[in-house]
Order: C-alpha cells, then structure tokens, then sequence
C-alpha cells in the first residue's frame, strides 16, 4: 500500500479564505466553491511539481521497439492544471469589491497636501 503524502495549504491561501470570509452571503456561496477547487488544485500542483523534480522534465517513452524522450506527462498536467489554476484565482479576484474610490482618494488627498 502506498503511503500519500498530505499538503498542507499555504499561508496565502489561509489569507485568501480569510477575505472570502468578508464577502456578502450572495457572492461567499460562489467564492467558497471556487476556492475549493482552488485547494485542491494548490495540493495536486504541489504533488506535480514534486514528481518533476524527482523525475525531471523528461522521460524515456518505450512503444514495441521504439523509444523515444519526452516531456515528462507530470509537467505536462503541471502546466495544464497552473493555468486553471491562475483562471480560478482570477475569478476569486473578481467577486471582491472594487477599491477604485479609495486610490482616488489617496491621490485627492496627496494633492491636497502639496
């Protein structure tokens, strides 16, 4: 039986679900699916990125007599699963409120200064 290893989840994650605590009860059911997925999707990169570094970034492909080098098929879901991951980090992004007001603010305020 194989032993698996448990990820923890990082620091900036933990952040992450504590601002998704703040938002509205419409947008927190959404959030709270999405930064599921995102989870898991952080501990699985992680297992990925491990299997890289263990294998490298290629791997011998036998095929009857042929073989060959190629990418290893862990780097390859790798950098399928990071680019979804940025997709759902950015939707994440999309449902906080906005903070236009407040930079405008800021400069009003640093021009009132000067």
């Amino acid at each position: 039986m194989e032993k698996t290893k448990v990820i923890d989840i990082s620091k900036d994650m933990k952040k992450v679900k504590a601002i998704l605590g703040k938002l509205p009860r419409d947008k927190k059911v959404i959030a709270e699916s999405l930064y599921n997925e995102l989870e898991f999707m952080q501990r699985t990169l992680e297992t990925l990125k491990n299997e890289v570094d263990t294998k490298g970034p290629t791997a011998m492909f036998k095929q009857g007599k042929q073989e060959f080098l190629r990418e290893n098929p862990s780097l390859k879901a790798y950098n399928t699963t990071i680019q979804r991951y940025s997709l759902i980090y950015k939707q994440i992004i999309d449902l906080l409120p906005k903070d236009d007001n407040k930079s405008k603010d800021e400069l009003i305020d640093f021009i009132k200064t000067k």
